[in-house]
């Protein structure tokens, strides 16, 4: 099965480091997928989280966009609850022009931060909580050029030559029969759901709209990777990633990755022993030689050859080591 490999980059701030040394970071790795071959990159969006460096996707985007010549790059995701549906309209179209069949557009329902983050985002009141799939029909009504809000407002760049994908981004049944309404394209987190993916793949075909905003439906699920010389240090290389999982999980704000010897003496014993290791368990953990038949094993129960990977490690060399492996053998 020939693979369709993209990457999830969160620009990770490990303890001692800085936000400003994570997103170096970032356009390295945005040079090395280029180079080797990965097909797209997207970036999620953090706000007051000190474990993430990034809290402006469509900046990211844009900057590698300019400094790439072949990989696709966009926004996983844009949180829509904090953003007006024709402003991200109006920069999506602008990044679609400017690089064309080059921008992704994801969006995502999730708040992008903690209450306090949340309310800064919205003038210090609480966002309003309509209904984010209208928003979505929002964002593409501008686009297209459809909006029957305000009947002479456009959303410049006017009448583009190429609308840009959108995905939208989610874990389960729900989100993917969103998207498959829409007619748009569908991201499932399978590293953090606890859906095996079956249900959503077959729902999102079966129930996906072709005369929505596109008529190809796209299935793609995101895993969490680790790959190193062999399957032990691979293991523990996720340590970090993975209780930054557990701390999400339980709403509160991730620290800044840490080394597995850190991670290993606050899990052992603890309350959340049980969940860190059901969630190391989901991290997809190979060598050069054996991460190609692993993720071939993944497509297989998805049932699609998309597969977005997510790989946050207390050494970049480590980070960098799993993407290139996997590329390089698959």
């Amino acid at each position: 099965m020939k693979l369709k490999l993209s990457i999830l980059d969160q620009s990770p701030v490990i303890k001692g480091g800085t936000a400003a040394f994570a997103l170096r970071n970032s356009l390295e790795l945005a040079r090395m997928a280029d180079e080797s071959g990965y097909h797209s990159i997207l970036y999620s969006e953090h706000h007051g989280v000190a474990a993430y460096g990034s809290p402006s996707p469509e900046l990211l985007t844009a900057i590698v966009l300019a400094e790439t010549k072949k990989i696709k790059a966009g926004t996983g995701g844009i949180m829509l609850r904090n953003y007006s549906a024709f402003k991200i309209a109006e920069w999506s179209k602008m990044l679609a022009t400017m690089f064309p069949d080059r921008f992704i557009l994801g969006l995502g329902k999730a708040p992008g931060g903690l209450k306090d983050a949340v309310l800064a985002l919205n003038n210090n009141k609480p966002p309003v909580l309509n209904d984010l799939n209208k928003k979505l029909e929002e964002i593409i009504a501008y686009i297209t050029g459809q909006n029957s809000v305000y009947e002479d407002l456009i959303a410049q760049p006017e009448k583009p030559l190429i609308f840009p994908e959108i995905l939208w981004l989610g874990s389960g049944v729900g989100s993917a029969k969103e998207a498959a309404a829409k007619g748009v394209g569908y991201s499932m987190a399978g590293f953090i759901s606890d859906n095996s993916g079956e249900d959503a793949y077959n729902l999102y075909h079966e129930e996906f709209n072709n005369d929505g905003y596109t008529d190809k439906p796209v299935f793609q699920v995101a895993l969490s990777v680790s790959v190193a010389a062999d399957t032990e240090q691979a293991r523990k290389n996720a340590y970090g990633m993975v209780y930054q999982f557990v701390q999400s999980r339980k709403l509160l704000a991730p620290d800044k990755l840490m080394p597995y010897a850190e991670v290993e003496a606050l899990i052992a014993g603890s309350v959340d022993e049980s969940l860190f290791y059901s969630l190391l368990d989901k991290v997809v953990i190979g060598t050069p030689h054996t991460i190609s038949s692993q993720l071939e094993k993944k497509a297989i129960q998805y049932k699609t050859n998309d597969l977005m990977l997510l790989c946050n490690m207390f050494k970049e060399e480590d980070r960098l080591f799993t993407y290139k492996s996997i590329i390089e053998n698959a």
